[in-house]
């Protein structure tokens, strides 16, 4: 990805180049993608700066494979099952998601909470 100092945006209809922001980031109109990243000069670690990149987008490629769609599927079964639960049930998976906060363990600063519903669908997608 190229450095540049000064972001630009080119005019579909004229095609002059319109700078923009100082600090772009992000995809602007599916043609460009800027991002800020940290580079080294002269390979010393010392020495590093911010620069602004910026590269032609690319569009993701969305090649749905058989096993893609099988865990899409296998994922939206898990949450109709979520949606078709009882208050009470939901209300009962988000005590135990509480409970598994409260009892984090000696480094809580590594665990993430969850929510009832995280629980739950890490749960469905486990089962066989």
């Amino acid at each position: 990805m190229p450095i540049v100092d000064f972001p630009t945006y080119q005019d579909p209809v004229t095609g002059k180049e319109i700078p923009i922001a100082s600090q772009a980031r992000g995809s602007i109109a599916k043609t460009r993608t800027y991002q800020m990243t940290t580079v080294t000069i002269d390979g010393d670690m010392q020495h590093r700066r911010r620069v602004q990149q910026q590269k032609a987008y690319h569009a993701p490629v969305q090649p749905n494979t058989q096993a893609q769609l099988d865990e899409r599927a296998d994922f939206a079964d898990g949450v109709a099952a979520w949606k078709i639960l009882s208050p009470e049930e939901k209300e009962a998976w988000n005590s135990l998601a509480r409970l598994e906060y409260e009892s984090r363990g000696d480094n809580p600063g590594t665990y993430k909470a969850r929510s009832g519903h995280n629980l739950f669908m890490s749960d469905y997608r486990l089962s066989p």
